[in-house]
């Protein structure tokens, strides 16, 4: 047995020294101040100097940061760094920036230099996810909150367009720069390497550069709460078999017609994120004549990562929704129509419920890992013409690919002597015999108390101190993938400046995507002896509770004799794994939960060698519900004016058209016939669907100059963007699990529908507005207005279907989470930005700036909620600010950052499918912190803080007292060293 302990990874230092990331900035050969100026940002101040011009230069709306916001900040994805943007909103994976939205909507195009980019994080999907891509290898990011015509892949409310370093943007001869990290967290208490390099040469003919990111890094986040997902969450009538109770009357409010809000279990666990990142930028430029230039670049991502979880959960095994006593409950004035006639109404009141006296019938430990290995290259190859005459033109090509593969392993431990659910004689080719001999008898009534700050249990038995009474009670490796995309693209753009005050540009495009992805469990044979098929049956729950009597499929794999039918799993002590058993201590925030043993997670690391070690001769099964391609073939043409002029008030403008047409070519799979032992449903054959849709969409931009520093600036688009692939091509996959009230049997208990190649493509009308104020180089004041009308959209709900269980006999409904086309909605909103140097201050506060920003963008889905109120796209904040406050002196430089968010809906429809009761996410707020000291002009030390409050995420069913779950993130800390040469 092993416990976790802070570690030293020798290795890993030695490689990140030997392959370090590429620093934020790079000094070059000694270069005058006037070239220097044009192509190195040095600090903080000009850093926001550098984003100020870009906005004020720009046609359309825009915001930007730069290389030093990138890195003066503990910014180790794109997405950090992002967020500090007016009316960007990210989501965050193990404590890391991951998804970003733009002004309320995930729907967001990226693009890398201008063109698409290709990530592995997102290949079925729109929203952007960039935790393998490190920060430090861009220059800098543009966000587009208005679209032209020339902008070939916009999203429907902001294009996120992502900035590598070149060679020419350097100072001519050779410039380096490198740096060294070592990376803390307070929760995962591990010491981790982080390294920048960057290498250029360029002598204004031919140039070259080259920039790698390394990071291994070991991330900490905990989770306390309802145990699954918003499926284990129910309402069941008070006129069920309660613990207790004697009248019907549960929640004592003197009534016996209530509905009272359930979990099917309360979990509490630790998941420690590794990520071994590794990025690539490599560019050459070549002026071929004094009006040709060739510019090739190749980006590339790898990132290894293990998600290692482990815990406890009491539940109930889905034997029934009334396992508890509601010792805290009130009524939420709220009524829910319980009949499952449409043709019938019968309304009772949802009952509350935040302290729980459950009557346990399952008491368990549990590990899981996920392995995923996801890399990316992008190509591009672009020539350029520029002779200083009217016209301007390029040709470039662009290549990608992406995989992403997705593999788990799961592993429940038992701590019952099986007794609760009817395991004690299990049959064997031995014998009878019972799998956990060392279990608790009884129901252990343990309390689970959502009304403080934290989750708290108590009451939970000490037998959990004692290793030999632990068992395993399930071993699977399931909801596996393999992801793969290439994608192609060809465009020719050219521009003809007729005078000063008018020029054309006109442009063509044409585009290939293939997409596939494949789902798949590990299914393992058993008793390849005694089986009916000679050769063992397949098995994806390796259980205690699994009997091989073909669950009432006809022509099923069965395994038995005279005796009975055999049962998967037999007797596996958890101390039988030997030095891969821990103890669990940490469990965050959470409160009253003992130390448990477990598995090691990292035992499973390698799951298919994991479960072959165990169970020999596993085997991918695909699973065709999870299963698909979709080929998305795009050409594009555009043509856009660009004009300028006025006399007293002096403006400029494009103006322009775009034209799309999108081929889909979407391939299902039918889901056939039910099988057994946890096993997908068959694969029934495929189902093809070819579509084709034409999308014009016009684009106007206004700016007009007030003054010499007031700009007046107007915009109208209209957009379309893809929808996620997999809403297009997947299927049903039915989630079963094992009753023993009814014999054993493989009941259905949800259902996730994801495809329907039918569905219409995100579509929206947007008109844009801001003003801004230029008071000097280092100071900007600036306000955008914003309606957005979204013709169609899809979002997830839940809608009661009823399904067989997996013998193919209809018995019940049961919650299907699905794909709802809605009607469309509107987002309209302000954001409010300030950018100021106080250089006109005496002494030490001339040293001072600020950056802040505010956005308001209250949004209206056109849904409802369950009391009648107006319900907001999913995943958008109606307030956010940042905040940030620097200094900069001759050596010294500080920040310190704030980060607010408030509440926010993630999912709708949920508890069994109610109508309008919607997850909310509380609000949130996070700081961070940076330092440095320039002990040279080219070395410097720095020290960096993330998540300096230990910030937690809330979950609640839409009234904040019906907690659903938290998370919780680390404190980080990160100090290093950068050298500049």
């Amino acid at each position: 047995m092993r416990t976790r302990s802070v570690r030293w990874r020798r290795g890993s230092w030695v490689a990140a020294s030997s392959v370090v990331l590429f620093a934020n900035t790079g000094l070059a050969q000694e270069q005058s101040a006037g070239e220097l100026e044009e192509v190195v940002v040095t600090g903080v101040r000009a850093a926001q100097q550098a984003a100020i011009d870009i906005k004020r230069d720009s046609l359309q709306i825009v915001d930007a940061i730069s290389a030093e916001d990138i890195g003066k900040l503990p910014d180790v994805t794109i997405s950090d760094s992002l967020q500090r943007i007016p009316g960007i909103q990210i989501r965050r994976d193990a404590g890391e920036g991951s998804q970003i939205s733009v002004r309320g909507l995930p729907q967001v195009s990226t693009l890398l230099n201008g063109e698409q980019f290709l990530g592995a994080n997102s290949i079925t999907t729109v929203q952007p996810n960039f935790t393998d891509v490190p920060s430090q290898l861009f220059a800098g990011a543009n966000v587009y909150k208005t679209a032209t015509s020339s902008l070939i892949s916009s999203g429907l409310t902001g294009t996120v367009d992502l900035r590598t370093r070149r060679p020419f943007d350097l100072p001519q001869g050779l410039t380096a720069s490198a740096a060294v990290e070592g990376t803390y967290g307070d929760g995962a208490e591990e010491l981790d390497p982080q390294g920048n390099l960057l290498v250029a040469w360029n002598n204004d003919r031919f140039g070259a550069l080259v920039s790698v990111a390394y990071s291994n890094v070991n991330l900490a986040n905990y989770y306390s709460g309802m145990q699954g997902d918003q499926g284990w969450s129910g309402r069941p009538t008070e006129g069920g078999n309660w613990p207790g109770d004697a009248n019907g009357d549960v929640n004592g409010d003197g009534d016996a017609d209530d509905v009272i809000v359930s979990y099917q279990g309360h979990t509490a666990f630790n998941r420690f994120t590794e990520r071994d990142r590794i990025g690539l930028n490599a560019s050459f430029q070549a002026r071929i004549t004094d009006a040709v230039q060739l510019t090739a670049d190749a980006f590339y991502t790898d990132q290894e990562q293990y998600v290692r979880t482990a815990g406890m959960a009491a539940e109930d095994k889905w034997q029934r929704w009334e396992w508890f006593t509601p010792l805290s409950s009130r009524d939420s004035g709220a009524m829910v129509d319980v009949s499952n006639d449409p043709a019938v109404v019968d309304l009772r009141e949802l009952v509350l419920v935040d302290q729980f006296l459950l009557d346990t019938r399952r008491l368990k430990s549990f590990s899981q890992v996920a392995r995923t290995d996801a890399k990316s290259q992008n190509f591009n190859l672009e020539l350029s013409f520029d002779n200083g005459g009217k016209f301007t033109g390029s040709a470039r090509a662009i290549l990608a690919d992406a995989e992403q593969n997705i593999v788990n392993s799961y592993a429940d431990i038992d701590l019952s002597n099986g007794s609760q659910w009817g395991i004690q004689n299990n049959y064997y080719p031995g014998g009878t015999q019972n799998p956990y001999p060392n279990g608790y008898a009884g129901f252990p009534q343990i309390t689970v108390d959502y009304r403080g700050e934290h989750v708290r249990f108590s009451g939970i038995p000490d037998i959990v101190n004692n290793l030999d009474a632990y068992s395993i009670g399930a071993l699977s490796s399931e909801n596996n993938s393999d992801r793969e995309a290439d994608m192609a693209a060809f465009r020719l753009d050219g521009s003809y400046e007729f005078t000063e005050k008018f020029a054309l540009d006109a442009g063509v495009r044409y585009s290939e995507r293939e997409t596939t992805q494949l789902g798949y469990d590990y299914l393992a044979p058993f008793y390849a002896g005694a089986a009916s098929n000679g050769s063992g049956c397949l098995v994806k729950w390796k259980a205690t509770d699994v009997i091989l009597s073909g669950g009432g499929i006809d022509g099923a794999c069965t395994a038995g004799d005279a005796g009975g039918f055999y049962t998967a799993l037999g007797r596996m002590p958890l101390s039988s794994f030997g030095n891969n058993v821990i103890r669990v201590t940490d469990y965050g925030d959470a409160q009253g939960v003992p130390p448990v043993y477990v598995l090691d997670p990292e035992a499973m690391d390698d799951p298919l060698a994991f479960h072959n070690g165990l169970f020999p001769g596993n085997v991918k099964v695909k699973n065709p519900g999870n299963s698909f391609g979709v080929d998305v073939d795009q050409t594009t043409a555009y043509l856009q004016g660009r004009l300028n002029g006025g006399d007293d008030v002096p403006y400029s403008a494009n103006i322009g058209l775009r034209m799309v047409k999108t081929k889909l070519n979407v391939v299902q799979n039918n889901v056939g016939a039910p099988q057994p032992y946890g096993a997908a449903n068959a694969d029934a054959g495929d189902v093809v669907t070819d579509r084709e849709f034409n999308d014009y969409l016009p684009s106007l931009n206004f700016t007009f100059d007030l003054s010499d520093s007031v700009k007046l600036r107007m915009g109208y688009s209209k957009t379309m963007t893809l929808l996620d692939l997999e809403q297009w091509g997947g299927a049903l996959t039915p989630s079963y699990a094992i009753s023993n009230a009814e014999g054993g049997r493989f009941v259905i208990v949800g259902a996730n529908s994801n495809g329907n190649p039918e569905l219409d493509p995100w579509r929206s009308k947007n008109f844009d507005g801001s003003i801004e104020w230029y008071v000097n180089d280092q100071t900007m004041l600036a306000a955008a207005l914003f309606h957005i009308e979204v013709d169609s959209f899809i979002e997830r709900g839940t809608v009661p279907m009823a399904l067989p269980d997996q013998d193919g006999v209809v018995r019940r409904s049961v919650n299907v989470l699905t794909n709802v086309q809605g009607e469309g909605g509107t987002l309209e909103g302000v954001e409010l930005s300030a950018k100021h140097a106080f250089s006109e201050l005496p002494g030490i506060w001339s040293n001072f700036g600020v950056d802040a920003n505010y956005t308001y963008s209250p949004s209206d889905s056109g849904r409802t909620d369950i009391g009648g109120g107006k319900l907001p796209f999913p995943s958008n904040s109606k307030h956010q600010t940042n905040f940030v406050l620097w200094f900069e002196s001759d050596r010294l430089q500080a920040r310190i950052a704030h980060n607010y968010r408030s509440k926010r809906a993630e999912a709708f429809n949920q508890i069994w499918g109610t109508e309008g009761l919607t997850v909310y996410q509380s609000s949130t707020s996070y700081i961070d912190a940076s330092v440095s000291y320039d002990i040279t002009p080219s070395f410097t030390a720095y020290l960096q803080g993330l998540n300096l409050t230990n910030e937690y995420e809330n979950y609640y069913f839409q009234w904040e007292s019906q907690k659903a779950y938290q998370f919780g993130y680390e404190r980080r800390f990160i100090a290093g060293v950068r050298g500049r040469f």
